[in-house]
């Protein structure tokens, strides 16, 4: 029951996703947003930075970005300034070593690690928000509904939507999807990004990372992960880390109203990513899947000013609070 029909659909100049994405990530302006950031110490030592972007109500919108991106991240921001406009405060939360100050530990974020999320969460209880609603962007999306669905009928009263956006709920078919050669400018960019990061812990923190063969050695996201994210983090080896992390394990357990919007056209994702069937016997996992959209895009028009994820976003969680 819960499968969507999407009303979404790409202007025309807009139906190849890789034109679609980049024209979004480029062209789009970026909104200038008042937040104030504020450090959250973790129980483990470590610190996420969250910047806050509050009005006068006691709804809140945790945002989520996606890998190697930031509070800063046009999407992230866009969306912000949406839930303002309806009413929402928000706060968008940086993974472990996004949010240009460098993080404490060897370890950075990856896609389960839903405890940064929890604490996220607790601390916004602790300031006194009455309904809280969850977001998440690409690798964001997933670590969201890892954390909705691991909390399942404990999950806290205050909690009442979750959105995830272009979320790749099953980790090893879209890692192979993001290694194909379609998607290669992408993959190198990630892959820098890493590096530079790993050289700037290095560096800043005094906490060895071997980087001296990257280049050679590190070729794919599965040799990132079975070299650095799955010992880092006590996983045997990367499967284990993809199978432990991936939320389509545990999108079952989830008891609120939990929307997944994945553009069929995302060439992120692999076609486990479109579990409609768990859809269709979940009272509360929704999915919607526009024909297309490209990733963290679905823009509306060629002015760049709107996209359809945005309001989207906020009309699922208006209509779950009055169900």
């Amino acid at each position: 029951m819960p499968v969507i029909e999407s009303g979404y659909k790409a202007p025309r100049l807009l139906r190849n996703p890789h034109l679609h994405t980049i024209l979004c990530a480029t062209m789009r302006k970026r909104p200038r947003l008042p937040y104030i950031r504020e450090r959250l110490e973790l129980d483990d030592g470590d610190f996420i930075d969250l910047d806050w972007s509050e009005i006068n109500s006691r709804r809140l919108i945790i945002l989520s970005h996606g890998m190697e991106g930031s509070s800063q991240s046009k999407y992230i921001l866009h969306t912000a300034a949406h839930a303002n406009q309806c009413g929402y405060s928000a706060v968008a939360w940086n993974m472990r070593g996004c949010s240009g100050h460098m993080n404490r530990k060897q370890h950075f974020y990856h896609s389960g690690k839903s405890e940064d999320l929890h604490a996220v969460v607790k601390h916004a209880v602790a300031k006194g928000y009455a309904e809280i609603y969850l977001v998440g962007f690409s690798l964001g999306g997933n670590v969201t509904l890892v954390y909705t669905g691991r909390e399942g009928k404990k999950i806290h009263p205050a909690i009442k939507a979750v959105v995830a956006v272009c979320a790749p709920v099953d980790l090893s078919a879209s890692q192979a999807a993001i290694e194909a050669p379609r998607n290669r400018i992408y993959l190198k960019r990630f892959l820098r990004d890493f590096k530079k990061k790993f050289l700037t812990k290095r560096e800043k923190r005094g906490i060895y990372i071997d980087v001296d063969r990257f280049d050679r050695r590190i070729k794919t996201l599965a040799h990132l992960d079975a070299k650095y994210t799955a010992p880092w983090n006590g996983f045997a080896d990367e499967q284990d880390y993809y199978t432990k992390s991936s939320a389509l394990h545990v999108l079952e357990n989830i008891r609120i109203p939990a929307l997944l919007i994945n553009p069929k056209d995302d060439t992120f994702l692999a076609d486990e990513c479109y579990p409609a069937d768990i859809a269709k016997r979940s009272r509360y996992f929704f999915m919607e899947a526009p024909e297309s959209g490209g990733h963290c895009a679905m823009l509306e028009n060629l002015n760049f000013r709107s996209s359809y994820m945005e309001k989207r976003i906020l009309e699922f969680f208006s209509v779950s609070a009055r169900d």
